[in-house]
């Protein structure tokens, strides 16, 4: 078995599902959840389960566990941490200050609206455009060191950048000071969307024109048709991926806050957990490992879906065990785009194939597509360049990372958890003593 000697001791499938007395799936959602870590039998059809998992499961439900057991478990995905007014996980989605995410997108709502109810709590149906606001002139000199375009990998770490020069000639200070937050947010905001002209035929920044809302300019700086299908469709992607509570990202962005750092630095920070590459990269892993040239074999990939469809691209988000509703809905509005008159061929050929060969993973192996599959199959309908979606879902979630800071401030506390040391295995000559 691989890295053995790593885990100290490990059951069987039969072992676990008799010690906790559960069935099998039930198993696998624990593992999904990262309550049980697994790994591969050496015969390469089973997994073993690491025990102490296993044990401390088991005490859970013998009766209240060890204090150190059940924080422990809070930050796999287990029992609710920190108090928010935000965002709360249903079966339908995330619901935002108690709008579902799905029925604003649905009913045509502007993303800028959702992002003043998000930071705000307050919902004005009329709030739609934002007035002219432009990016400082030494942020537009940084940038304009990429004039050329970047890599579609290097879009993330790119934005990653842009709140930092943003918070640069003391604005950082001055947003704290002034409590200018709302402002700093859509500074980022259109910024951060402007960068998506590094992707597009212009290879440069795109900065905002007047008060057009951030989906058309991101549609125009990816050198996309903008019209109002495009926009609404893009909005779409842009409302649901605003937040989804306490993503790693979003904790990370309320750590910083919890520390009194500036709103651009928060970002940063949140930016920096997305892109990992087990959350914010699961686009570009989806755009160049699954729905990828040729498409005529996407159904050769079936198996990919079947061993790693959860690792590497998103299927089946622990949260949303019925299937992810914001994905869902994502696959509609490509579907609706690659539909209309104006869609170029390629482009409706494309989204058609990889609707089809959606639909029979969830079919043939109940593997349901995340928001990941969405956002890039919707993204390729509107014919962006590979790289947008990563950076739609950065310039999205700001939205929410924005939210959580301000919320976090109110609360007044550090973020500081405790660690639970354990001493490391001796090792002598290499071997494990």
């Amino acid at each position: 078995m691989t890295n053995q000697r790593n885990w100290n001791d490990v059951v069987t499938c039969e072992e676990a599902l008799a010690q906790l007395n559960i069935k099998a799936a039930t198993l696998y959602s624990y593992v999904s959840r990262g309550l049980v870590r697994a790994t591969p039998h050496e015969d390469g059809r089973k997994r073993l389960y690491l025990r102490r998992d296993i044990e401390r499961l088991a005490a859970r439900k013998r009766g209240r566990a060890p204090a150190g057991a059940v924080v422990e478990s809070t930050l796999r995905l287990g029992d609710p941490v920190l108090h928010t007014a935000i965002t709360q996980i249903t079966p339908h989605g995330p619901r935002y200050r108690n709008r579902l995410a799905v029925d604003l997108a649905s009913a045509g709502a502007a993303f800028e609206s959702v992002v003043h109810l998000l930071t705000t709590g307050i919902w004005q149906n009329g709030l739609a455009v934002w007035a002219p606001l432009d990016t400082p002139p030494d942020v537009l000199r940084f940038l304009s060191g990429y004039e050329g375009g970047v890599a579609s990998s290097d879009i993330g770490a790119l934005l990653g950048m842009v709140p930092f020069a943003l918070a640069m000639q003391q604005r950082g200070t001055r947003e704290i000071a002034d409590g200018g937050a709302v402002e700093a947010a859509r500074l980022m905001l259109q910024s951060m969307a402007g960068c998506i002209g590094f992707l597009g035929p212009a290879r440069a920044f795109c900065p905002r024109m007047g008060s057009e809302s951030i989906a058309s300019q991101i549609l125009r700086a990816a050198g996309a048709t903008v019209t109002p299908e495009t926009q609404r469709a893009l909005t779409t992607a842009l409302i649901v991926l605003a937040d989804n509570e306490l993503a790693p990202a979003t904790f990370s962005a309320r750590v910083a806050a919890s520390t009194n750092a500036d709103l651009y630095s928060c970002v940063a920070a949140a930016i920096g957990s997305h892109i990992g590459f087990s959350t914010g990269t699961g686009t570009e892993k989806v755009e160049t490992l699954l729905l990828c040239e040729p498409f005529s074999e996407l159904d050769s990939r079936i198996g990919r879906v079947r061993e790693y469809g959860a690792s590497l691209f998103g299927y089946n988000h622990p949260l949303y065990p019925g299937g992810d509703p914001r994905a869902d809905l994502m696959l509609q509005a490509a579907a609706s785009i690659a539909e209309h008159p104006d869609c170029k061929p390629a482009e409706r050929e494309r989204t058609r194939l990889s609707i089809a060969f959606l639909n029979r993973t969830r079919r043939e192996l109940d593997a349901h597509a995340g928001v990941a599959i969405g956002l890039v199959t919707l993204a390729r309908a509107l014919g962006l360049p590979d790289g947008s979606a990563t950076a739609i879902w950065i310039v999205s979630r700001t939205a929410g990372w924005v939210a959580h800071v301000m919320e976090q401030r109110t609360q007044a506390f550090l973020l500081r958890p405790r660690a639970k040391f354990e001493t490391a295995p001796s090792v002598t000559n290499g071997a494990v003593g």
